[in-house]
């Protein structure tokens, strides 16, 4: 069945000029301040990008407490820092790094590295667990800039752990990371020629699992490049022999598939809708394993609920794992209202039919939902997401607390 959708309401917009950038702004508790060009010039102008930038965001970035969010294209002054957010295209994501190999690191050395090229975003995601008894190890993640040029790239980051439960290490860094990407909450570096910098350092204990995901966009420059070690201590050289063990199946490498874009149509009746997801299987474009389940992967789907009948009905849609135990992140969002967290924080058990939310289509009308997802690290995929008109119970709540103990069935207006 198809339906004729409205027009690209709710996508990201596409290039503005920097050009219309240059404004003063006067930002709550802070002093204001007229700013030129040379402020951006003088390198005490922090560049962030968001939709907006949250006031949790600047601060993060600033390190200094901010109390207000910026509009793209807006600056503020704050105890000493100036920052802009640039409104800067939001380009898919071209390429998908992954490096859960060898998923138990026991020593120091390389555990992945590659490249970046012009406007052609790669996401990287890595997952790994401590494998080091007589002491914790240590997770760098670095960007080095080999070029004669200077380098400019912007990043989106997640992370979480260390973390000795396994998939609660995967799913706050999942929330963590997809939040972000929806808003489009970012930071931007500059590396000298020569230069390298450590955006990332965990902590990796033993029998502790660290999880990551940068997505990463060159915009001026070239020959930059990212890698991922493991070191005995942060303070010491990087080591750059490739760390491997030939009885791990886990992944690393690059594949060509680092978004999925959905969309479905469903007429409210007795026939649920499902989305399946996290099943296939993508080809390593370096020599080694092929990446199965789709760990790192952003789907985006557009569901429209159409509603023929006389009266208002309500659909229920449920989180199915089909592989085993499964954790899961998802955003929502119903027509142009407001982002919602559908998260399943803690493992459901495969085939069970776990309600997330509860939505109202409106008599003769149509509702679209928007859904985000990412599969996440531990758990077991492939998932599914169905809908179906709301059985006739009233014992959802208490499903919920059952199955993850943390959702609402009341997610989306009524």
């Amino acid at each position: 069945m198809s339906a004729t959708r409205p027009g690209s309401a709710g996508r990201a917009p596409g290039g503005t000029s920097f050009k219309g950038l240059l404004l003063f702004w006067i930002a709550l508790g802070c002093a204001s301040l007229v700013l030129t060009v040379a402020a951006q010039g003088s390198g005490k102008t922090l560049q962030v990008t968001g939709r907006p930038a949250s006031a949790e965001h600047l601060s993060q970035v600033a390190g200094v407490q901010v109390s207000q969010g910026l509009e793209p294209g807006e600056r503020l002054r704050c105890q000493g820092r100036t920052i802009q957010n640039l409104d800067l295209p939001q380009i898919p994501a071209r390429i998908l790094a992954f490096s859960d190999h060898p998923e138990r690191v026991r020593g120091r050395g390389l555990l992945f590295q590659a490249g970046l090229l012009r406007f052609a975003p790669v996401r990287f995601q890595y997952y790994h667990e401590g494998g080091r008894a007589d002491g914790p190890l240590f997770l760098s993640v670095r960007l080095r800039n080999r070029g004669s040029a200077p380098a400019r790239v912007h990043l989106i980051q997640g992370a979480a752990g260390p973390d000795p439960d396994y998939f609660a290490a995967g799913h706050h860094n999942n929330q963590v990371f997809l939040r972000r990407l929806v808003a489009f909450e970012g930071r931007v570096e500059v590396l000298a020629p020569g230069d390298s910098l450590q955006v990332a350092l965990h902590r990796l204990p033993y029998e502790q699992v660290v999880s990551g995901t940068l997505q990463m966009t060159l915009l001026e420059g070239r020959d930059l490049e990212y890698a991922l070690f493991a070191m005995h201590d942060p303070a010491e050289p990087v080591g750059f022999d490739l760390l491997s063990n030939p009885q791990d199946v886990h992944a690393r490498g690059v594949y060509p598939a680092a978004d999925q874009e959905l969309e479905r149509a469903w007429e409210l009746g007795p026939t649920p809708g499902l989305l399946a997801f996290g099943a296939v299987r993508q080809p390593n474009i370096l020599a080694g394993p092929e990446l199965k389940g789709d760990y790192g992967v952003v789907v985006r789907a557009e569901l429209w609920l159409m509603n023929p009948s006389d009266h208002a009905q309500k659909v229920e849609v449920c989180f199915n794992p089909r592989g085993g135990p499964a954790t899961g992140t998802f955003l929502a969002r119903v027509g142009e209202g407001e982002l919602l967290d559908w998260s399943v924080p803690r493992p459901v058990p495969a085939f069970v039919e776990l309600p997330l939310a509860v939505l109202e289509v409106p008599a003769r009308g149509q509702t679209l939902l928007t859904l985000w997802t990412i599969p996440e690290g531990a758990s077991n995929y492939p998932v599914r997401v169905l809908w179906r008109l709301q059985p006739a119970r009233t014992d959802l709540q208490e499903e919920c607390r059952r199955g993850a103990g943390s959702c609402s069935i009341n997610h989306a207006p009524g």
